[in-house]
């Protein structure tokens, strides 16, 4: 005979066989034991968790000959044909395969007809997202009033594109992944039963890889058994299934704490040669980061590190030299990366570059280092006590021996200030007593959320409130900031809006003050004295060109 995989061969048969459904097969056996079946169910959740090996299960419930029971013989004619496939009451339809709707309406002439020999009719529609909306239309009217003992049941693994009006007529039962352990536990009993001897961490990187399916699970147990025979070791599995090796996984790790770059690359280079998928390295050595991180928060981690490839006191050692968020930026960046590679045309480069960011996590400045630096420099700059800038701080905690490799921080040149608004004349007799300095602060206030107007009034002074008008006073009177000012709109909306902060009705009007030029010899002095000055930065010397702007220094003290 040919040979039948063992994801046949160890079909659940009973409810009670079914893996990690509880809450479905409980709901089901109850419901078939009270005579409450409905007419339509759904059987939604990934592939491989036993959605239609469910439906066939109920199918033998139903039509069992000492039925209906919620533990159907499996020896009676109806449930081996049910098993086998061939039984005339329980009809199977691949609706991936039979989307057109003239199939759905031949199939549906059927269900007028009563059962052959069982006691119910059950349709069993697997992957049933895929039928067209012309045949879930035609499906509907028969799910809305069926006839007598005719049972449908739905499968499918992406319940949100079956219509509205076809979910709302099913009960709807949710299966699950399943958990590593479950399924570790169920490929240790087949590799039991099969009389293979298998490693605990042979059956642990199976069940991983599995990723909640069980059916994926057996599949991999059939290709590792075929491949090395009746002894299955954990470094052996692992390689067969393209998962890296666990050494590896330490030494990386360990290049990453040690801050060894080039111990890092040449681990890369090795993997690249031997053709394993860097992908596949970027994630699990990410899982692995995941590892010492919970080794960090929970020092008796129990079931959290069940799924761990290194060796529980490898981990600890290293989780011992490494800070809890240092490992949070590792992670971070090791996941950024696995990501540009599935993009990249390049994936080694992504790769390379993350894991030379990685070694140096621990020699950036931290943000407390950069704040107290800043902190520092504004007392010296304000005419305060001068403060001796405090000694640059890691990232993260590091031992005392080590010394940080934070550049100084360059003082930045001071912000220029605003001039103090000069007081005005009082304001007429018949207008609110409100001096023009702060009803122009008010102004501006009110402005702030204007970024182009707010802009360039950073050197508008008010002069006085004389009658209906506002006076102003420009100290920068370039092309750029004229213009926006004399701008009708812009005059508009500043005489609104100082006509609200000073409770009256005013326009505007400017004087523009030009900005005394120092003389070229004194410039070319001072420039020498203080080394390269703002205006010979090139960004600067395109903005003073487009704006037809000056550079205006600030006078000392």
């Amino acid at each position: 005979m040919a040979y039948e995989v063992i994801a046949r061969r160890w079909r659940p048969k009973v409810f009670e066989e079914v893996v990690g459904q509880r809450h479905v097969t409980e709901t089901l056996k109850n419901a078939v034991a009270t005579n409450r079946v409905p007419h339509a169910l759904l059987f939604a959740g990934p592939r491989g968790v036993g959605k239609t090996t469910t439906a066939r299960i109920m199918a033998k419930a139903l039509n069992c000959i000492a039925g209906p029971t919620p533990i159907p013989c499996g020896i009676c004619p109806a449930c081996e044909e049910i098993a086998g496939g061939r039984s005339m009451d329980c009809i199977e339809v691949d609706a991936a395969s039979n989307t057109q709707v003239e199939k759905m309406r031949d199939l549906l002439e059927t269900v007028q007809y009563a059962p052959t020999h069982g006691r119910h009719k059950i349709y069993i529609i697997d992957e049933a997202h895929m039928l067209s909306a012309s045949s879930f239309n035609a499906l509907l009217k028969t799910l809305e009033e069926p006839p007598p003992r005719v049972v449908f049941i739905l499968a499918t693994t992406e319940p949100q594109k079956i219509l509205a009006t076809i979910h709302s007529r099913c009960q709807r039962h949710d299966f699950r992944l399943l958990g590593a352990a479950e399924i570790g536990d169920h490929l240790r009993k087949i590799a039991e039963a099969e009389g293979v001897t298998a490693d605990e961490g042979a059956i642990a990187a199976m069940a991983q890889a599995a990723a909640g399916s069980l059916r994926d699970g057996q599949s991999l147990l059939d290709r590792a058994i075929a491949c090395l025979g009746t002894r299955l070791e954990a470094e052996a599995a692992a390689g067969l299934l393209g998962l890296v090796r666990a050494d590896v996984l330490a030494e990386a790790a360990e290049a990453i704490l040690a801050r060894e770059a080039a111990r890092a690359l040449t681990l890369i280079d090795d993997l690249a040669r031997h053709g394993q998928d860097l992908r596949q390295f970027a994630l699990e050595l990410c899982a692995h980061l995941r590892d010492l991180a919970i080794l960090k928060v929970c020092p008796e981690p129990g079931t959290l590190l069940e799924g761990a490839r290194v060796d529980l006191k490898i981990s600890r050692s290293q989780a011992e030299r490494v800070s809890l968020p240092e490992l949070e930026l590792m992670i971070k960046s090791l996941q950024r990366a696995e990501g540009e590679m599935r993009r990249a045309p390049q994936p080694r480069l992504m790769l390379e570059m993350a894991l030379i960011r990685l070694t140096e996590v621990r020699s950036l400045p931290g943000v407390q280092a950069i704040l107290d630096h800043l902190a520092a420099l504004e007392t010296r700059l304000g005419g305060g006590p001068a403060a001796p800038p405090p000694a640059a701080l890691p990232l993260f905690d590091r031992p005392a021996a080590e010394t940080p490799r934070a550049a100084p921080l360059t003082p930045a040149p001071p912000p220029a200030r605003p001039p103090a608004a000069r007081p005005g004349p009082e304001r007429q007799s018949g207008t609110p007593s409100i001096d023009a300095a702060s009803g122009w602060q008010a102004t501006v206030l009110r402005l702030k959320g204007r970024k182009r107007v707010a802009s360039v009034l950073t050197d508008v002074r008010p002069l006085a409130v004389e009658g209906d008008r506002l006076l102003l006073e420009v100290g920068n009177g370039n092309t750029f900031v004229r213009d926006t000012l004399e701008d009708p709109e812009t005059r508009k909306l500043l005489g609104e809006t100082a006509s609200a902060a000073f409770g009256s009705r005013l326009r505007v009007e400017y004087r523009f003050v030009a900005a005394a030029q120092p003389s070229p010899a004194g410039l070319a002095a001072e420039g020498a004295a203080e080394g390269p000055q703002p205006q010979d930065h090139p960004i600067v010397r395109e903005a003073l060109s487009l704006f037809g702007g000056t550079v205006i220094r600030q006078p000392a003290g």
